[in-house]
């Protein structure tokens, strides 16, 4: 019983000195000989400010007071309500747990509080390689494709806090699947990792570089300069020749003259036998010819591309029996043999058609195709260029597309039909103006001239006996008048129906002339006379004689 007494008041002891709330105390992650800060703060105003360090040191932090010639320096603006700590040039003894502690005053008393945080000190794996079937190596060999797939382990030892990998198969980004293992913590806190990549070979991968690369913050930037941070493994990768998609085409031989036949292929190790299979039986190797000396094969070439080779034959005379043959290369390595089969033909060459496949699978390209892709491409390019201009063309002509009018707003048409009904009014005033020029009636040397074609002479002589008969005083006959008035011969009458045989005399003194309405020769409604019986009386008009 007595120990479980001491027991709990130990326990209330310790809740009673730490009940000030410390805040604000992160863990930070560094480089070797960069900068760190700790920095922790308080409610209550602060009376001591004390950090202690993984290796067990106190710093007691005041402004002014610095430690181990300035390395560890107080950081903060007021000591009363910050507790900071800066150390300018972290060190691999400052990686751990450090601690804060504070003494606060709170309701009169001096009280304690504490947190903790983790400095880690970026450190790079110390140690970077490959293991392939669980040994260390640079290089490996690989037999496609009966072992194509080989597990390369990347191991990055040494190392905190943990890195990532990737990786590379020459220049290019290389994706596989891979696997993490489970890290190893070492004795002093670094970490041992590893990275399991299922590699699946292809005869293009020969003679290449597969890198592994291991990220990680604590590279300083000299030593990614030197790539201390990357490992890399050679690649070996053997194979039979590879056989061809399907069989080689040569077009346009020309009868009795000379023509060379070369075919290329992909293989390694490199072909120990070479020779050729021809049609009629005969066989020629490499760096000889035929009993007839008709067929010569020249020594295997290295080319057109890495890891390929190329054989030529030449064949001087063609005859007209080879056209239509098929004959074959045969290619051995360590690794088995393989046939190229080939045929001559003396008709145009259709589109280029590869020689061999150069697929992932361990194909191989012509020498024909590999210059033919860009050819094809400035082609497609070209086509489409021109398909635009002509779309362009024709939509510009229909006003289609962008090159047609946007659309009218409301008050645009409103616009235009005011426009519109403004036209229509103008023409007509126009044309009802130009009526009213041509219906006027125009005096000139005493002769009436009536352009309204819509009167006839008879209402215009009608007319003019009204006006006659109005003056002498005849109040037999009734008319209308209106508000102008022109002069007219009284003698234009049934004498201009007949026809203007008396022109002449219209100029004489003796014409007597009358009033009479101008609205009755210019205006569109033909003036109306009532008669009151059927038979119309004239008044004789005599001129007066001259005395």
């Amino acid at each position: 019983m007595e120990i479980l007494h001491c027991a709990i008041l130990l326990a209330v002891l310790v809740q009673a000195q730490c009940e000030v709330a410390v805040e604000g105390f992160e863990s930070v992650e560094v480089r070797e000989g960069e900068e760190a800060i700790l920095s922790c703060t308080t409610p209550s105003d602060i009376l001591f400010c004390t950090f202690r360090s993984p290796t067990d040191e106190t710093f007691t932090m005041k402004s002014g007071l610095p430690y181990e010639e300035g390395r560890i320096v107080y950081h903060g603006e007021d000591e009363k309500r910050e507790c900071g700590m800066k150390i300018t040039d972290v060190k691999e003894k400052d990686n751990g747990e450090w601690k804060c502690l504070l003494t606060a005053l709170l309701d009169g008393q001096a009280k304690k509080g504490e947190k903790a945080a983790i400095i880690t000190v970026a450190k790079p794996p110390s140690d970077i390689h490959i293991e392939v079937d669980g040994e260390t190596t640079a290089a490996v060999i690989v037999n496609y494709p009966e072992n194509k797939e080989r597990k390369v382990k990347c191991v990055a030892a040494g190392g905190r806090p943990s890195a990532s990998f990737s990786w590379m198969l020459g220049e290019d980004q290389f994706s596989g699947p891979v696997e993490d293992l489970e890290n190893t913590v070492n004795e002093d806190g670094t970490l041992t990792q590893a990275q399991v990549l299922t590699y699946e070979s292809q005869p293009a991968h020969n003679g290449k570089q597969l890198t592994c690369i291991v990220n990680h913050r604590g590279y300083s930037e000299d030593q990614l300069s030197a790539q201390q941070n990357k490992v890399t493994l050679d690649l070996d990768v053997q194979f039979q020749p590879v056989a061809a998609d399907k069989p080689q085409e040569f077009y346009n031989l020309a009868i009795g003259k000379e023509h060379v036949i070369l075919m290329s292929f992909r293989a390694h190790p490199k072909p120990s036998e070479v020779h050729w299979a021809l049609s009629d039986g005969i066989e020629v190797a490499e760096g000889s010819e035929s009993m007839d000396t008709r067929f010569k094969a020249d020594i295997l070439a290295e080319g057109p591309s890495d890891g390929m080779y190329t054989a030529r034959l030449t064949m001087n005379p063609v005859k007209p029996e080879d056209a239509g043959t098929t004959s074959e290369l045969i290619v051995t390595n360590e690794l088995g043999t393989t046939k190229y089969p080939f045929t001559l033909s003396v008709g145009d060459k259709p589109a280029a058609a590869p020689a061999v496949s150069d697929s992932l699978d361990g194909g191989v390209p012509s020498p024909t195709e590999a210059g033919s892709g860009p050819v094809i491409a400035i082609v497609i390019v070209a086509i489409i260029i021109i398909v635009v201009i002509v779309v362009a063309v024709i939509a510009r002509s229909q006003g289609m597309l962008c090159f047609a009018d946007p659309p009218k707003t409301e008050e645009d048409k409103e616009k235009a039909v005011e426009k519109e009904e403004g036209s229509d009014t103008e023409s007509a005033e126009h044309v009802e103006g130009a009526k009213d020029e041509k219906d006027a009636a125009s005096v000139e040397d005493g002769t009436l001239t009536n352009n309204n074609s819509k009167k006839s002479v008879t209402a215009r002589v009608s007319s003019l006996l009204s006006a006659m008969k109005k003056t002498v005083g005849s109040k037999k006959e009734k008319y209308t008048e209106s508000e102008s008035e022109v002069k007219v011969p009284l003698q234009e009458s049934e004498e201009k129906k007949e026809g203007d045989e008396e022109e002449g005399d219209k100029k004489d003194d003796s014409i007597v002339y009358a009033d009479l309405d101008k609205s009755a020769m210019s205006e569109g409604t033909r003036p109306s006379v009532t008669v009151e019986n059927e038979l119309t009386e004239y008044a004789e008009i005599k001129p007066q004689t001259k005395e």
